[in-house]
């Protein structure tokens, strides 16, 4: 490593440090570096002071430790974006974003009350996931020594064993970091805010394809037999694709070639709701694709997502407080990762609520952004507006403004009271007047 790539990585790893430390988020971070740094001030001394050389290799040891410990637990793709040449006295300005956002100390008050609530939250669903992964883990284990051990050679047995993601991992020293690729357009966005309706309206364009969900961009990847059928593929050919490619970026770059390629399109948009918490890996693995986010009122978002399966809290009825909380949560957290973006050269940005009103100009701007000409099959689709909104119907692209504003007849009072402790400060700086709820 040269001297000058050395001082821009620890530059890099300085205004990470410092946007832990001054950030009002990444509370975990700040206590493993109180915890690191709090040897030095206490009364405890493993190695006493005056033991020749290695008296002070505990205290360093410990800060060196907490240091670390606060860098891994850091949202590395928050610290790029915010590092990556746009430091800028971060800090200070994002200070002052919050503050003219949010206006005045109760409302910084409430927004504090909120993280804590929502950190709260994800921490106990956690707590409950990770009880029934172990049992999980251990079959999927098991099950991977057997497909291991029926394989003819070391590569496909080696592979069968550890997975993809540990394969690549071990395929990925030496490999290509990014990828040139300009044709990819990655949509993200909290579950029911309108990502499907956005990608039935795109994939009519004459140069764009956007088919169902895939997961590539994910960090976990549904199995080549989910992905092959909803891309319509062989299994076989998505696994060898897994095996032959030296890291996560190779395979996706393989897999859009061949969609591409099928499909006679330019433009590959590809639409998984859970995206938007991968915009980070994007933008250091394919710099030159263009980030969406779409964004929707999150007491809408509460109403449809909690009749879904994927949203079900254990021993609690799907129109309980408890449900709604954890839809709140999920809401929350996917729009906050989007808005970490904002400002960002390749990330656009879309109110659901304009699109389903009035969608030719919100697509006029995003196609615009995408430096694509327009094409009016984008609206082919378009139905009257109705007041049912069905999914089938909704999916393929018909538009129904009586899904805006859904809460005021679908969510209780006490529904409200939780979601307004939840993500009202976050509304108000989304502009959707938490205070009428």
């Amino acid at each position: 490593m040269t001297s000058g790539r050395a001082w821009q990585a620890v530059a890099y790893e300085l205004r990470c440090l410092g946007f832990i430390c001054l950030s009002p988020r990444c509370l975990l971070p700040k206590l493993a570096v109180l915890a690191g740094l709090s040897y030095l001030v206490g009364p405890w001394d493993l190695i006493p002071n005056h033991v020749p050389i290695f008296g002070h290799v505990d205290e360093i040891g410990f800060a060196l430790a907490g240091l670390v410990a606060a860098r891994l637990l850091a949202n590395h793709d928050f610290c790029e974006s915010a590092a990556g040449g746009k430091w800028q006295d971060w800090a200070g300005s994002a200070r002052a974003r919050q503050g003219k956002a949010r206006g005045g100390l109760r409302a910084f008050l409430a927004g504090v009350r909120s993280d804590a609530i929502a950190g709260w939250l994800l921490g106990t669903r956690r707590l409950q996931r990770l009880r029934g992964h172990i049992p999980y883990g251990v079959e999927r284990l098991a099950s991977q020594v057997r497909s291991a051990s029926r394989q003819q050679d070391l590569g496909s047995a080696l592979f069968k064993l550890v997975g993809y993601r540990w394969w690549w991992a071990i395929r990925s020293l030496g490999a290509r970091s990014r990828s040139e690729m300009s044709n990819i357009v990655v949509i993200g966005g909290s579950p029911r805010s309108g990502t499907t309706l956005l990608r039935s309206m795109l994939g009519r364009h004459r140069l764009i394809h956007s088919g169902p969900e895939t997961t590539l961009f994910l960090h976990r990847i549904s199995s080549p037999v989910e992905v092959a059928e909803r891309l319509d593929w062989d299994a076989a050919d998505i696994e060898a694709w897994q095996r032959q490619s030296r890291s996560q970026m190779e395979f996706i770059e393989r897999c859009a070639t061949a969609v591409l390629d099928r499909a006679g399109k330019s433009i590959w948009a590809e639409k998984t709701p859970r995206n938007v918490g991968r915009f980070g890996f994007v933008r250091r693995r394919f710099p030159h694709a263009k980030l969406v986010h779409i964004i929707r009122d999150g007491r809408d978002v509460v109403c449809s997502l909690r009749r879904e399966p994927f949203s079900k809290v254990e021993n609690a009825a799907w129109d309980s407080v408890r449900a709604a909380r954890r839809c709140a949560v999920q809401w929350r957290s996917s729009v906050k990762a989007g808005l970490r973006f904002r400002g960002d050269p390749a990330y656009h940005e879309i109110r659901y609520e304009d699109l389903v009103r009035d969608p030719e100009p919100v697509l006029r701007a995003l196609l615009r952004f995408l430096d694509v000409p327009w094409d009016q099959a984008m609206l082919s689709a378009r139905a009257s507006i109705t007041e049912t909104e069905p999914g089938a119907v909704k999916a393929a692209g018909h538009l129904f403004a009586s899904s805006i504003g859904r809460w005021r007849q679908d969510l209780p009072e006490a529904d409200r009271a939780a979601l307004r402790a939840l993500i009202a400060p976050l509304l108000d700086d989304l502009g959707y007047a938490s205070g009428q709820g």
